[in-house]
């Protein structure tokens, strides 16, 4: 199975107001540069291939000077640069929609210590986890329809009969049915397009991306009747600490650092050591650009 990796520097590189996404959300660049050594190189050595989405920019970073030993590297996104940054995730959808084999989408800010297991990767659709933060996607939609944003009519019809948004997370995201992510990634991206002349600074990026990449990705699934396998259960979610760099010795072999925790200087701290021990020669070469 083919590992992914996308990344769209425009979000990333460019401070916006309301967008907490500049270097990935990291306290400090170092450490994004950083978490995608360690991400990179940690699913390299359990998968071997590994490819990279980017734009210019990005192939510069994390190719010409890193030197990160990615399979392939696709240099797609700057058709993307006419986008506002808010719609950070927007790189990793139009990834989906270009594949043309079996693959595993994976965070920059997610490492392994071991395979996902082969019970996921045999499965047409994967995902991270179900997600019943309902909440969020309570005031995601609500956030949009204040805006006026056009919703596609299946997406309208879903919510109608279930009551609840049923979505999956899109930390972990792929599967053997790449067809299907093809379509996924055109019809968001219409959706987005429909909407894009009402996007303006206030928009919350993150509950937009609640809505175009996770809730898209789950409504289509059940329309088409396709199971979506997750990689973790839901009282695995709720018991297991995701962001403990001791997963490496236990069963789940896996960290994902969401969120706040990558402000945090005690786990960006945490994720130094990881790389300092197992690949020192990348965190000498990023001390030395930074």
């Amino acid at each position: 199975m083919k590992i992914l990796h996308s990344f769209w520097s425009k979000p990333a590189l460019n401070k916006y107001i309301n967008l907490d996404k500049f270097d990935g959300g990291w306290r400090h660049p170092k450490y994004h540069l950083m978490s995608w050594a360690l991400s990179c190189l940690s699913f390299k050595k359990h998968y071997g291939k590994i490819e990279l989405v980017t734009d210019i920019e990005g192939k510069s970073i994390l190719i010409e000077k890193l030197k990160l030993p990615y399979s392939n590297v696709r240099v797609e996104l700057d058709s993307l640069n006419h986008y506002p940054p808010q719609l950070w995730a927007i790189g990793k959808l139009y990834s989906y929609g270009i594949q043309e084999e079996p693959f595993i989408h994976v965070d920059g800010d997610a490492f392994i210590w071991g395979k996902i297991g082969a019970n996921v990767e045999n499965s047409e659709l994967i995902a991270h986890h179900a997600d019943d933060a309902e909440y969020h996607y309570f005031n995601a939609m609500e956030h949009i329809k204040e805006r006026n944003f056009r919703l596609p009519q299946f997406l309208m019809d879903d919510f109608k009969r279930y009551k609840k948004f049923n979505t999956s997370s899109a930390g972990i995201i792929g599967g053997n049915n790449f067809k299907f992510f093809k379509e996924y990634s055109k019809k968001a991206f219409d959706f987005i397009d429909a909407n894009l002349h009402l996007i303006n600074g206030d928009l919350n990026g993150t509950w937009f991306a609640l809505i175009y990449e996770q809730y898209f990705f789950s409504v289509m699934a059940r329309e088409k009747h396709l199971k979506i396998n997750h990689v973790f259960t839901t009282d695995e979610i709720t018991k297991l600490n995701f962001v403990s760099f001791l997963n490496k010795y236990g069963p789940i072999k896996y960290v994902h650092l969401l969120a706040h925790m990558k402000s945090s200087i005690e786990y960006c701290r945490r994720m130094e050591l990881q790389l300092i021990l197992e690949y020192p020669e990348y965190h000498k070469r990023i001390i030395e650009l930074v």
